[in-house]
Formats: C-alpha cells, sequence, structure tokens
C-alpha cells in the first residue's frame, strides 16, 4: 500500500487514397472518441435528462511540466457536457491506447441504483475551508480530516448522534478540527496554483486517520469498527451495498484545474461497472460545483486505499 500522504495533499470520414491512408487531425479523432463515450454514458437510465447534450471546449490537458509534487499521471484529453437546461458536466479519456474514459461527472443529484451501478444518497460533499493560523496566514484544513467529516456527519444522521459530542450548530466544520486535531498534519506550501489565492495546503496519512477515526470513535462510545484496507472493488461494492460510505486515498486530478494532479482522501459513495471498465464514485471535498450532491466517477487504477467503519459484532 503506497504510503504517500493525502492532500487536503462531428465525427470526421477518413479518406482513403489508394496510395495512403489520411489520418483525421487530433482534434476531430478526440471529437470523435469524445461522443462516443458521451453516447455510452447517456444511455444509462439514471442519465436520461442528458441525452442530447453536447460537447464543448474539446482539448488536450497536459500535466503541469514543473509540478512541485510530481504524481505521474499522463496527459488525457477532456471535454465540457452542457445539456439542454444548461447543466454541466466533464468527461475525461486516455490521450493513448484505445482512449478509454478516465472520468466523468455531471453537475446534478442523479438517482444511481441499477444491477451495474449504485450510488448512495444523504452524504455530504463537505468542502475543505481556511483556518487561520496564529501568524495571520490560513491553512488548508486538509482533505483527510475533510472527507472524514462528511463520513461521521453520515452516521451521527443515521443511528449514531452521540459522534456528534459538542459540535454546535456547524457539526461538519467542527468535526473535521477535532478529527484534525488527533492527526500529524503536514503543511505544503502552494507553489503550483492549487488554491486560487496560494492557502498553504496541509496533508496527513490514511493510516493514522483510521486511528484517529476509531479514537474517536471510542471516546464518543460510539460502536463502530474502523478498519484500513488496500483498495478493492468487490470491498467497495460490498459497503455500498450495506448503505456504508468509506473513504478512500486516490492519485488524481483536480477537476477544475486538470493540469494539476494530487494524492487525496474522498469519501466513496458508489460503483459502477461499463462494459468491462469499473469506476468509483466519489464526495470530492475540493471540487466547487452548483449542485452539492455531484458525484464524480473515476476509473479504479486510480485508488490506493480504503477505509470502511462498520457496527461492532454483538
Amino acid at each position: 500500500m503506497k504510503t504517500t500522504p493525502a492532500f487536503f495533499i462531428t465525427s470526421l470520414g477518413l479518406l482513403i487514397s489508394p496510395a495512403s491512408a489520411v489520418e483525421p487531425a487530433p482534434e476531430n479523432a478526440a471529437g470523435h472518441r469524445a461522443a462516443g463515450h458521451l453516447a455510452q454514458l447517456t444511455a444509462q437510465p439514471w442519465l436520461a435528462e442528458w441525452k442530447g447534450a453536447t460537447l464543448e471546449e474539446i482539448r488536450l490537458v497536459e500535466p503541469k511540466k514543473d509540478q512541485s509534487w510530481p504524481t505521474g499521471l499522463p496527459p488525457v484529453w477532456r471535454a465540457k457536457i452542457v445539456n439542454a437546461k444548461g447543466d454541466t458536466g466533464y468527461l475525461a479519456w486516455d490521450a493513448g491506447g484505445e482512449g478509454g474514459l478516465v472520468e466523468f461527472a455531471f453537475d446534478a443529484g442523479l438517482d444511481v441504483d441499477t444491477p451495474t451501478a449504485k450510488a448512495l444518497r444523504g452524504v455530504s460533499a463537505f468542502q475543505q475551508f481556511a483556518i487561520p493560523q496564529k501568524d495571520g496566514t490560513a491553512i488548508a484544513s486538509g482533505c483527510v480530516p475533510t472527507s472524514a467529516a462528511s463520513v461521521l456527519g453520515f452516521w451521527i444522521d443515521h443511528g449514531y448522534p452521540q459522534w456528534r459530542g459538542g459540535a454546535g450548530d456547524d457539526p461538519l466544520r467542527s468535526l473535521t478540527k477535532r478529527i484534525r486535531a488527533r492527526l500529524t498534519m503536514r503543511s505544503i506550501p502552494d507553489k503550483d496554483g492549487y488554491t486560487d489565492d496560494g492557502m498553504i495546503l496541509a496533508g496527513a496519512m490514511p493510516a493514522e486517520l483510521a486511528r484517529a477515526i476509531q479514537a474517536d470513535a471510542d471516546e464518543h462510545r460510539v460502536p463502530l469498527q474502523v478498519g484500513l484496507n488496500r483498495f478493492r472493488f468487490e470491498m467497495l461494492q460490498t459497503e455500498i451495498g450495506a448503505d456504508r460510505p468509506v473513504l478512500l486515498s486516490c492519485t488524481v486530478r483536480l477537476p477544475h484545474k486538470p493540469q494539476l494532479s494530487w494524492g487525496h482522501e474522498v469519501v466513496g459513495v458508489g460503483w459502477m461497472k461499463i462494459g468491462d471498465v469499473r469506476f468509483v464514485g466519489i464526495a470530492d471535498n475540493f471540487y466547487p460545483v452548483k449542485n452539492p450532491a455531484t458525484i464524480r466517477w473515476i476509473r479504479t487504477d486510480a485508488f490506493e486505499s480504503l477505509i470502511n467503519i462498520r457496527p461492532k459484532s454483538k
């Protein structure tokens, strides 16, 4: 299991002459590939309102060359999706090979429950926030404790109200700070533009997060068991099937700044199979969207660890 800290860490006809085959321009070939991916997605019953959606801003996204924390993620093609109501989404696909779908999202609250896909509802995609420091600067709350707060909030609303403790009127913010205080947070200067204002980033380790959540549950007499596991798609299916969100570490691109990527901790809320390809549905804590129920779907090769939380055996 990796130990990298998670930071907040028109189709074109092909003309063939007797002498040679003229390849389509990369942009046109990419548009054809994007249209195929979109058609495959909108054939899903839960995306009926997105049939007839159009693709805009098709472009090749190269990784930032001088990124301070290079992840090794390769270039991808990316397109914006717009439906008849003006709602938006995006999709990204491999720049090389067969151009397989890498990730996608639709800025909407969707009911995903079919034999090949399932997603939980009611899990907050609570966003990272700035925490003032003694020197007057601000540091990000961090993806690790912020994602944990979303999961704690889910369990508080699903049979374990004692886990709220003294969280007050703004429970998710308070829960983030409470879990954060149990972690050894690492400060990372934002030299690459992850944030719009250069706020300091913060990261921690998944193993430490699992211990922190268990300690917090024990302190508040919450009879839940926390486990750290290597990511397995079958385990994710089991947890989602039992209506239990999970915490996932992954290496992903920023959805709104895809030239940047990082190690990231998120809430796992769904699974999906499209043909032979498997995707994970996440509630992302660093994804500015209009609909807070929006789910990012990312191919499974991005994921490294899985923290599950289950009721203790009696």
